[in-house]
C-alpha cells in the first residue's frame, strides 16, 4: 500500500514532538550511511550476490522517486556518492516519495524493520515500518488517531494522582514501540493501572470495585452512572477477555495497533473525565 493511501491526512499532522511530514538532514544522513552497511551484511549471507550491481539497482530505485537521472557509475566507491547525494534530495521533495522509497529498499537488508526503526526512533520519526505489506507503516505518535491528547491527561492528572500520571506517561512511551505486540498490551495495562490508582485514591478505597460503588452512589460529584461505570466496565473487559494483558502472559490474545489505540483512547477519556470532576470538587471546597 502506498503511504498516501494509508495516511491520506498526513500533511495536516503537526511536527511537534515527532517528524510527521518533513525530513531532517540528520535523519537522511544516518539512513544513507546505514543502508549500504545493511546490504553488505546481506551479502555475507547470500553467496554470489553482486554487491556493486545490487547497490546500483538500489541507487536507481532512489532516483526513480527523486526524479534524478540514474547513476552512470560502476564500482562501490563511486555508486555510494550518488546514493548519498540522491538520498539527501528527499529533504526537498514530497514526504510520501521518501516513505514509498523506503519500503522498496527494505528487501536489501536482513532485518529491515528492526534496523530502520532503530534509526527512526533515534531521530523522533513519527512512523515505524511493519512486516505487513498491506500496511507497511504504523504511526507511533499518540497525538494522531486519538481523540484524547495524552500529554494533556498526564498534566491534568498530576494535580490529582501522581501515580496515575506516571502510569499514563509510561503508556505513552510504550506506544512509541507500537510495532511490538507486547508494547501495545503494556500500554493498555498501564492505562488500566492508571484508572485503578485514580479511582482508589479519589474514593479512599482499597479496590476498584469498591471505588466504583462509591462513585455510582455519589452522583452529585461524579455525574451520570452511564459514564462513571465506564471505568469498571473496561477493567472487567480486560480481566475477562484479555487476561494476559493484566497477568503477564503475552501469548494468549492478539490485539492490533488500531485496537490498542481505541482502548487507550477510551480509557484515557474516562480518566480525563474523572480527574476533571475531582479538580472541580476541590475548587468548590476551597470556595466554601
Amino acid at each position: 500500500m502506498k503511504f498516501r493511501n494509508q495516511f491520506p491526512d498526513y500533511q495536516a499532522y503537526s511536527n511537534d514532538g515527532y517528524l510527521m511530514n518533513e525530513l531532517t538532514h540528520s535523519l537522511l544522513k544516518a539512513l544513507s550511511y546505514k543502508i549500504p552497511l545493511l546490504l553488505i551484511e546481506l551479502g555475507k549471507t547470500r553467496r554470489g550476490l553482486d554487491l556493486d550491481g545490487t547497490f546500483r539497482n538500489m541507487c536507481d530505485i532512489i532516483s526513480r522517486h527523486t526524479n534524478n537521472d540514474k547513476t552512470i557509475h560502476w564500482g562501490w566507491n563511486y555508486i555510494i556518492r550518488d546514493f548519498e547525494d540522491q538520498f539527501l534530495d528527499f529533504q526537498k521533495l514530497k514526504f510520501y516519495k521518501f516513505m514509498d522509497c523506503i519500503v522498496e529498499l527494505t528487501p536489501f537488508a536482513l532485518s529491515p524493520v528492526e534496523d530502520y526503526n532503530d534509526i527512526f526512533e533515534e531521530h523522533n520519526f513519527g512512523y515505524r515500518l511493519t512486516n505487513d505489506p498491506e500496511k507497511p507503516w504504523v504511526c507511533i505518535n499518540p497525538a494522531v488517531g486519538m481523540a484524547v491528547q495524552i500529554d494533556d491527561v498526564i498534566e491534568s492528572t498530576k494535580e490529582v494522582c501522581m501515580q496515575t500520571a506516571a502510569h499514563i506517561k509510561q503508556a505513552k512511551e510504550q506506544l512509541t514501540r507500537a510495532t511490538d505486540p507486547r508494547a501495545r498490551k503494556d500500554a493498555i495495562r498501564d492505562c488500566l493501572s492508571a484508572t485503578e490508582a485514580l479511582m482508589r485514591k479519589l474514593t479512599d478505597t482499597k479496590s476498584i470495585d469498591e471505588a466504583d460503588r462509591h462513585m455510582r452512589i455519589d452522583r452529585d460529584i461524579w455525574g451520570p452512572k452511564v459514564i462513571v461505570s465506564e471505568g469498571i466496565k473496561l477493567w472487567k473487559l480486560f480481566h475477562e477477555d484479555y487476561t494476559d494483558i493484566r497477568h503477564g502472559d503475552f501469548n494468549i490474545s492478539e490485539i492490533t495497533y488500531e485496537e490498542a489505540i481505541y482502548f487507550v483512547d477510551r480509557i484515557l477519556a474516562f480518566v480525563k473525565y474523572i480527574s476533571s470532576h475531582a479538580i472541580d470538587e476541590q475548587e468548590t471546597e476551597l470556595i466554601f
